[in-house]
């Protein structure tokens, strides 16, 4: 059996890491399994998987649409050729750019990794809600796995049916003990997106830069929000790889998350695995590991003012209670990781059927 998990691109973020290691385990249930782009990118993910792509060119928002006729033309070609090659093959689809690409594949074959709410990606107006209609009109033409139950029940209240929920944790390298000296106060990644708030982080900033005492670091994929930010933070790094975050994890007190909405929210989780706090706005699916006490505490309403983020966020790394939380924060981490080591076993009973 050959799976191919079809991407827009391999590029940082974008739940890219979580699709390469689902291919990972559709390898485990035997056959093999391999990324297919539909575009390249300037940074690509190191991924062990065979990688093939459909149109070999860098792409913007604007060029995009203009190649999706090609795109369409090439994927029909390659699973028909796939389909007919003597070995089976299925089709695992991530990103609702991919989706016109799915209609194309048989409805067995045809399954989707569902790691968020993608309609919020465009803000939350009239064109989210048109998005949205698209996005759940596929979903319920093909077979949907979740990435956690946060989405399980949002999808189900939609009327989508959810096959297999397959949960999805950070790496297990990012548990670490900590650094002795923990001398960053708030760390934060940026990314762009309306969903992602990048106007609440320059305001905390802005406000946090007024008390000279206090030290953040911040984390993003995207060379122009570095330039920004960089001379407003004690530590600024583009594109870190997965030890230079852990260490920054290690050194930092708090993880500071203030989207609008996230499907999972990864970031915060990584720092957890190396004792640091995390404070986030209630985007959603977050709460998948930050439900029960004391990690719900930290769980923030949306409508909170951003000066009184700054005061609660001061208060958990100034207090009594930090090492509490830290030392909570990574047995949360710690938990979850043995829960999902199942995932490989429940994607082979689930593919079988295909």
């Amino acid at each position: 059996m050959i799976w191919y998990v079809v991407v827009p691109m391999l590029k940082v973020g974008g739940g890219n890491i979580e699709a390469i290691q689902l291919g990972r385990e559709l390898a485990e249930t035997g056959g093999e399994a391999r990324m297919l782009c539909m575009w390249e990118t300037q940074h690509p993910l190191k991924s062990e998987l065979g990688v093939e792509h459909l149109i070999s060119k860098i792409t913007s928002a604007r060029r995009a649409l203009l190649d999706l006729p090609s795109l369409l033309m090439r994927f029909r070609r390659f699973a028909s050729e796939a389909m007919a090659a003597g070995t089976a093959a299925g089709f695992v689809f991530t990103h609702y750019s991919t989706l016109p690409l799915a209609l194309l594949v048989p409805g067995r074959k045809r399954f989707y990794f569902v790691q968020d709410l993608e309609w919020h990606f465009i803000g939350f107006g009239p064109a989210s809600r048109l998005l949205r209609a698209v996005i759940l009109s596929c979903y319920r033409r093909g077979r949907v796995l979740s990435a956690n139950s946060y989405l399980t029940s949002a999808l189900c209240k939609h009327g989508v049916n959810v096959e297999a929920e397959v949960p999805i944790w950070a790496n297990a390298a990012f548990l670490s003990s900590g650094a002795e000296r923990r001398d960053i106060d708030f760390i934060m990644v940026l990314r762009t997106g309306a969903h992602k708030r990048l106007d609440l982080y320059r305001s905390f900033v802005e406000l946090a830069r007024k008390q000279p005492t206090l030290r953040l670091a911040v984390i993003s994929p995207d060379d122009a929000l570095i330039a920004e930010f960089r001379d407003h933070v004690a530590v600024a790094v583009l594109r870190p790889s997965l030890d230079q975050m852990r260490e920054l994890y290690s050194r930092s007190k708090c993880f500071v998350h203030l989207s609008e909405h996230e499907g999972f929210g990864l970031p915060p989780l990584e720092a957890m695995g190396a004792g640091c706090v995390p404070l986030c706005r209630d985007s959603g699916g977050v709460r998948a590991f930050m439900s029960s006490a004391p990690a719900s505490s930290l769980l923030i309403p949306l409508d909170t003012p951003v000066e009184s983020l700054l005061a609660r966020a001061q208060a958990v790394t100034a207090g009594d209670q930090w090492q509490g939380l830290s030392d909570a924060s990574r047995e949360i981490f710690r938990r979850g990781l043995d829960r999902t080591r199942g995932r490989a076993k429940e994607l082979a009973r689930i593919m079988a059927r295909s």
